[in-house]
């Protein structure tokens, strides 16, 4: 970029600091450096001893004992940010080189939310790793539609919040995500369907930025989070008269842990998963959640 304009980068972050390190040292990396890391820590602040050269500033929160309040924390790091100009990442994704300068050449060309393009590590990264490792071991989300070029989204059902930019006017105009949206999901999905009724002023974009995203312990289905899905999934139909996050939702209803109707209104939880369904769920690695 000729004119150098002054941006922030946030990230949420409960634990996970070793993912946190890779994306930092993805940031270094960078052709284009923020001008702020607004690093937005839930109950723990984590060790950044190894990056004092870098421009972190730290908001602290406390999820006091409850479901991660993820959408808070984004709207923290949004109202505390320094600069117009935002660059969201989830602690799991590491920028490409010029992930940044395309973001923000292509965020002020067109003035509103634009989505990265997470490619996904299929196996855990070297410690002392090369951007190149990277690219050799990541691939596109199966689900997701190729981009080679800068798009509006066809469906925006394809906003997924780990990798965005937006102006910090746009975000206040979208009066942020919603903090009634705790623990698992559906708070980006809720700022999709904003982004869809205001589309003739402020379309949604997917660029071919990349970001890679590193591997974590899942549980697949989430069953340990059945509550916060179905309180979050309740809300959001209350909200804009149809579900979220379905496939959950029937796995779950196959598994005898709620009532649900698609295409009604009803959903109730019938019974808490036991030890066994909880440990049976869970995945050390994941390449694609």
């Amino acid at each position: 970029m000729q004119n150098k304009i002054k941006f922030s980068v946030i990230t949420i972050v409960k634990g996970r600091e070793a993912h946190l390190h890779n994306l930092l040292q993805g940031v270094k990396r960078s052709s284009l450096q923020p001008d702020e890391i607004r690093i937005v820590a839930i109950d723990e602040v984590p060790d950044l001893t190894a990056f004092k050269d870098l421009p972190i500033e730290i908001s602290e929160i406390s999820s006091k004992g409850a479901n991660l309040p993820i959408a808070e924390a984004r709207n923290i790091g949004a109202e505390n940010a320094k600069f117009d100009h935002l660059i969201f990442l989830d602690v799991d994704c590491i920028p490409h080189p010029d992930f940044f300068d395309d973001m923000i050449t292509q965020g002020l060309a067109h003035k509103t939310l634009i989505m990265g393009n997470p490619y996904y590590l299929e196996s855990s990264i070297p410690q002392n790793f090369e951007l190149s490792d990277l690219e050799d071991l990541s691939a596109a989300h199966p689900a997701r539609p190729e981009i080679s070029e800068l798009v509006e989204a066809s469906d925006y059902m394809l906003f997924w919040s780990l990798a965005f930019y937006i102006p910090k006017q746009l975000f206040k105009i979208l009066e942020g995500f919603d903090a009634q949206f705790t623990g698992y999901g559906a708070e980006d999905t809720d700022v999709a369907m904003k982004m869809r009724q205001m589309k003739s002023i402020y379309p949604l974009l997917l660029s071919p930025a990349k970001v890679y995203h590193q591997q974590h312990p899942v549980h697949s289905p989430p069953v340990h989070q059945v509550e916060a899905i179905v309180i979050n999934a309740r809300i959001f139909y209350e909200k804009w008269e149809r579900w979220v996050m379905e496939n959950w939702l029937e796995e779950f209803r196959k598994l005898g842990l709620i009532r649900w109707e698609a295409d009604g209104s009803t959903i109730e939880i019938l019974k808490q998963p036991d030890k066994g369904l909880i440990e049976q769920s869970y995945q050390p690695e994941a390449a694609y959640m």
